[in-house]
């Protein structure tokens, strides 16, 4: 057990070094959102921005590391040793970062917890956040192994993300993940998460499809 973890510390210190100060981004909009959430007062009827923060602001940064990762595969020189290494390793690295990003999210929760009551926090919230993990961990996957660069992936969920939060959800035609009002469980708040659950299954095949294809490929 004790070598396991160390191997596994090991691949986090290689990601540190091969990403440089990049990889500590989400470690900052972590701390951003912690302060936003314990910081920032809020009027009764505001409390509910803090969901969206943990929803807007660090949620969308669980996929960064992994995809950093994976774009290595696709850099001039390395797709032959790398491609075969990465994709065997894929599920692991996948489940690190989810782990990861998990015990911020309910790191953030129980600061949320801490400062306006346990009341506040529905656990319909709670299961949205787990989804919303793994959705922004598959799509940032998919658009990596799709589109094979990750300035443009990178822009495409940003991009997405920033449209969302600033206009609620209300501007453009395409689904809406978020939840910017407090959750009522109903037959439209289980038709959206079934088609984001749909939509994640759909996300983690095409990586695992495109990834496995890319170690196919005759060298």
């Amino acid at each position: 057990m004790k070598d396991y973890l160390e191997s596994i510390y090991a691949t986090f210190l290689f990601d540190r070094k091969t990403m440089g100060l990049t990889f500590f981004v989400p470690i900052v909009m972590f701390g951003l959102s912690l302060l936003l959430i314990l910081l920032v007062p809020r009027e009764q009827n505001g409390i509910y921005n803090n969901i969206i923060i943990i929803q807007g602001v660090f949620i969308p940064f669980s996929c960064w590391c992994l995809m950093y990762r994976l774009s290595e595969m696709y850099e001039e020189g390395a797709q032959e040793t790398l491609v075969p290494y990465y994709s065997k390793r894929f599920g692991i690295d996948f489940l690190r970062y989810f782990i990861v990003n998990i015990i911020g999210v309910f790191l953030l929760c129980t600061a949320f917890v801490v400062k306006y009551g346990m009341s506040s926090l529905s656990a319909l919230n709670v299961i949205h956040f787990i989804i919303l993990v793994l959705f922004y961990m598959f799509f940032g996957t998919s658009l990596i192994v799709l589109i094979k660069n990750i300035e443009i992936s990178l822009t495409i969920i940003i991009i997405y993300t920033v449209l969302e939060v600033v206009t609620l959800g209300e501007f453009m035609p395409w689904p809406h993940i978020f939840l910017f009002q407090p959750p009522v469980w109903d037959p439209f708040l289980l038709r959206k998460f079934v088609i984001l659950l749909i939509t994640v299954i759909a996300l983690m095949f095409t990586t695992v499809i495109f990834i496995q294809r890319a170690d196919r490929k005759p060298q």
